[in-house]
């Protein structure tokens, strides 16, 4: 679940935990553009969307990618101790 907190200075920002993070990133990376962690399209001074470099959607490939092998490690190891 999201935690909403407020920081010292009065600035509100969104908390995602690894599962929200991960669909964030997907979503991210099907748009092709920025998001903020309340699912708003980033946009510049001039209005347009903020588009993800090669780098940024190298890290947010590697983020999920990650995920999954953590899953299926679990899913192995359970998998395993059943037997």
């Amino acid at each position: 679940m999201a935690k909403h907190v407020t920081t010292k200075s009065g600035k509100k920002i969104t908390l995602l935990n690894p599962a929200e993070k991960g669909r964030k990133f997907a979503a991210e990376l099907k748009r092709n553009v920025h998001a903020t962690n309340d699912h708003k399209i980033k946009r510049d001074d001039n209005g347009k969307e903020i588009p993800l470099t090669d780098t940024q959607k190298a890290w947010r490939s590697g983020y999920l990618a990650a995920r999954k092998d953590n899953a299926n490690c679990h899913k192995a190891k359970q998998r395993s101790s059943k037997k």
